[in-house]
Parts: C-alpha cells; structure tokens; sequence
C-alpha cells in the first residue's frame, strides 16, 4: 500500500518514564523522550469501535509512523499536543518494514 509521505505531518514524541531518587530519597517519575517523528494522527470512528465491539466512552488513535531504528515497546507512551497516550497496538503496516501503525488510548491525567 502506497503512503504519501506528506500526510506524516504531526510531531509526536514517544517517551518511558524513569523512576529516580531525588536528594531526599523519594522516588520521582521523569520523562525521557526516546524519539521526536512526523505520523499520521487519526481517531478511530464509531463504525469502527462498533464493528469492534468496543467500548464507546474510550477514544482510540491511531498514530502512522515511518518505522524507526529504535524498537517500539507497549510500555512506551505517545505524547501528542500535551496528551500521553498508551499504546495497545503496533503493526508493522503492509508487512514492508517502512511504515509502523500504533494503536493507543489516551490516558487520563
């Protein structure tokens, strides 16, 4: 399947979280961004989560990305326009290795 690369025009960062210590011994969850890219940022429609037989309340997303070097975990997190999203989903998209879809929910604050 034929990606026009221009539709990959929003930034996204995927990022983990660091458990440290800070000087009084407490431990503090930091972010550490592992990747800045361009995707495709799309929200799956009702028909879809119908079809799925899916909670409706949940908004899914989906992200496009050009596969990169760095190997996508699910315990890594997808920071969008200030948003974390989960991830609960990635597919290397039409079995080519160039293009990786990422199913995610956000997650709340």
């Amino acid at each position: 399947m034929q990606i026009n690369p221009g539709v990959l025009n929003k930034k996204i960062q995927i990022i983990c979280y660091i458990l440290t210590k800070d000087l009084d011994g407490f431990e503090v969850k930091t972010e550490e961004v592992l990747l800045k890219t361009w995707a495709q940022v799309s929200n799956k429609s009702g028909k879809e989560i119908y079809d799925a037989d899916s909670d409706f309340s949940v908004v899914q997303t989906r992200f496009l990305v050009r596969t990169p070097k760095l190997v996508i975990d699910k315990d890594y997190k997808i920071k969008f326009r200030g948003k974390i999203y989960e991830i609960i989903y990635i597919n290397d998209y039409s079995f080519d290795g160039i293009y990786t879809e990422i199913l995610t929910n956000e997650v709340e604050k």
